[in-house]
Parts: structure tokens; C-alpha cells; sequence
């Protein structure tokens, strides 16, 4: 017995290694360089956190994954569809989304897509996908504003890869998340004339890796600006730019923090960094022990300040340093400077303080921080 499933684990893997990468190729995990013996907290799918190294969380992964695969090999010449997928929503359809597929290139013909109008392209986290709550609201965000405002909202739809329970094998592959976006985005540039310059990407948790790594595999320009939604922490480093969302993957990178030292990342990592009620905890979380509340509400902010519009109330304090943001002593107060603020990219700069209310609408105005620094 035990002959057999060695034979048959050998098998698998000899199938997986020869294959050409695909979807569900074994190949990234195995080859994938552990940096160090860092012990992280792993998120689990129960919401509970597990202590291990980046080799136990990659040992785990092939362990199970070599299961999965099997049953994949089964699978495969009937679950061939099996990608990263692009949707479309514009004016001409809030609603309902049009799939884009560079391999059909009729889809982008048939479709309401306009170069004319500024993309933004959304990643969604682990677990995530098209029908996830923090998409809708993002897309939402920008069609059902009652401003009647054109875009072109595309939504990265990457659950291929997100919707597993091993969160290491999703952290692994936001890379190649990032290369299928960036492949779509030279795509459309080179089919439609889609300028970089009206082009935004945003991304959640691990989907602002995701937006990052797209940002580092463009070829055919710069994007204009990257909004990093709480970006996910374990088992990225701040030290590995090159491994992360970084403040270069853009002309211009956005950070919101809400849940630092645990789900997300606290450090800034982008040109200008946003600390809504601190980046750790929020308002109106109560009993949050795993931050997932808070975690969630970095789309959550974005899209009430998307909505807003010039009426975006999340007005906030600059402060010298990161190390002043951490004790909320910040004094330098722009009128012109509100975290989500598409025009950001013009004006913002370094780490920002600012308060929330603990439910919708959650930007407070101006008028705490005149009190506060009795302006």
C-alpha cells in the first residue's frame, strides 16, 4: 500500500512538473524561496490565526495541494476555462457585468468599454471574487453615485487562485494574479488606445499585492495611481519591495491602513500613507479579535469617499513621521488633502491621521480637526 501511494504521489508530481504552468501547476510552490524562519500568524479559514514559519506554511501546502491535485488531474480536460477572468461595468450596465476575454477578442468589441473613459480596475482578497461585498461596493461606489459619471470598472476576478482555505498558496500567487492583469492592461492599451494616465488600480488585503505586482509586469506604460486597501501582511516583508505592494509599482501609490500588526500591513509602503482612528482598530468593531471588521472596512472607506466625490469628508492631518502617527501627535492640516481622493496623486504626500464615525457615513468633516488643533 504504502508502494502505491508513493508511486502515486510520483506520479502526480511527475504530471504537475510536466506540464506547461497553468492555473493549477504545483510548479510556483515548489520552486518558491523560503527567505527565513520569521514566525508569522497565518490566517485560517475559520477566522482563527496558526504560528508557523514560512517552511511549515509551504510544506503544508504541497502536503495538501498534491491531494487537490489529483483530483484536478481528473478534472482537467473538462475544467479548461479555468483562469483569471475580467468584468466589465460601466453606465450602460451598473449592474450587470460584461466579461472581457483577451483569448475572444469579440468580447471587448461587443462590450460598452470606452478609452475614452478613466479605467479602474479592482482585486479583490482572499476569498474575494466579482459578487464579494467589498466589489460591489466599489463598483457601486462609481455608477450608482446618482453623479451618472463614466467608467470603465473592471474587477480582476482571481478566485482561481483566492478561493482556497491555505492562505499561503493564495499569498503565493497574487504574482501571477498581477502578470494576468498586467497582460490585460498592455491589451487593451495597445486594442483600444486605453491611456495610463486615467488608469487606477485598486486592491484589498491580498489584492493590493495583487494590484502591485500588475504594476511591476506593465510593459506599455506607467499606471497613474495604485490604492492599496489595507494590504495583507503575513508573510510579506517590509524589507522585499519587490515581493509587495510597493511606493514605486506606480506613479503615484496610496496606502489605507485599518488593521496594522494583524491582518494588514501598518508600516506605510506607499507615497502617501492614510491611518484612519490609528490603522489598528476601528470604531464600531467591537470585539473584533481576528481584525476582520476592520480589515473589511478599508474598501468600505474607499468607496463611501469615491461616492462622495468632491462632498469626500475624510479629511486628514499630516504628520512628520510615521513614529508621530503613532502617538496621534500630527498637526499639519491641508484642506485640499482627504484620504480616497482621486486627485491625490497631485498633492498627497507622507503619513496621515484622521478620524472616522463608527457607522455610515464615516467621514467626520473638518470640523473635529479645527477642534482639535483649535484652528
Amino acid at each position: 500500500m504504502k508502494f502505491q501511494l508513493a508511486l502515486f504521489v510520483f506520479g502526480v508530481l511527475a504530471f504537475t512538473t510536466s506540464q506547461p504552468v497553468n492555473d493549477e501547476d504545483l510548479t510556483d510552490v515548489i520552486e518558491a524561496e523560503v527567505e527565513d524562519d520569521q514566525l508569522w500568524e497565518i490566517p485560517q479559514i475559520d477566522g482563527s490565526f496558526k504560528w508557523m514559519t514560512e517552511q511549515e506554511a509551504k510544506d503544508r501546502t504541497l502536503k495538501t495541494e498534491l491531494i487537490e491535485k489529483a483530483k484536478w488531474v481528473v478534472k482537467h480536460f473538462s475544467n479548461k476555462r479555468r483562469k483569471v477572468r475580467f468584468f466589465l461595468y460601466t453606465q450602460r450596465n451598473p449592474s450587470k457585468w460584461q466579461e472581457i476575454d483577451m483569448e475572444r477578442p469579440e468580447t471587448l468589441q461587443r462590450s460598452n468599454f470606452n478609452s475614452s473613459h478613466p479605467t479602474r480596475i479592482f482585486a479583490h482578497g482572499w476569498l474575494g471574487g466579482v459578487h464579494a461585498p467589498q466589489t460591489i461596493e466599489i463598483v457601486d461606489s462609481h455608477l450608482a453615485n446618482g453623479r451618472n459619471e463614466n467608467y470603465n470598472i473592471i474587477i480582476a476576478d482571481w478566485s482561481v487562485w483566492s478561493m482556497t482555505v491555505n492562505y499561503y498558496l493564495a499569498r503565493l500567487r497574487t504574482r501571477k494574479a498581477g502578470a494576468k492583469t498586467a497582460e490585460l492592461i498592455d491589451w487593451l492599451h495597445e486594442n483600444t488606445g486605453m491611456p495610463f494616465e486615467t488608469l487606477h488600480v485598486f486592491g484589498h488585503s491580498l489584492g493590493a499585492h495583487v494590484a502591485g505586482f500588475t504594476g511591476k509586469q506593465v510593459t506599455k506604460g506607467k499606471i497613474k495611481t495604485i490604492i492599496g486597501l489595507d494590504p495583507a501582511m503575513p508573510l510579506f516583508r517590509l524589507k522585499n519591495p519587490h515581493n509587495r505592494l510597493a511606493e514605486t509599482d506606480a506613479e503615484y501609490v496610496e496606502t489605507l491602513h485599518t488593521n496594522g500588526l494583524k491582518l494588514g500591513f501598518f508600516n506605510p509602503i506607499g507615497k502617501a500613507a492614510f491611518y484612519p482612528n490609528g490603522g489598528r482598530k476601528q470604531p464600531g468593531c467591537k470585539r473584533d479579535y481576528h481584525g476582520g471588521c476592520a480589515h473589511l472596512l478599508a474598501p468600505t472607506y474607499l468607496a463611501e469617499a469615491i461616492a462622495k466625490g468632491y462632498g469626500n469628508s475624510f479629511y486628514s492631518i499630516k504628520c512628520d513621521s510615521f513614529e508621530a502617527m503613532k502617538k496621534r501627535q500630527c498637526s499639519d492640516f491641508d484642506e485640499e488633502i482627504r484620504m480616497g481622493d482621486p486627485e491625490n496623486y497631485k498633492k498627497a504626500e507622507g503619513v496621515y491621521f484622521l478620524e472616522t464615525y463608527p457607522f455610515a457615513p464615516f467621514g467626520m468633516g473638518d470640523r473635529y480637526i479645527k477642534e482639535r488643533l483649535g484652528l
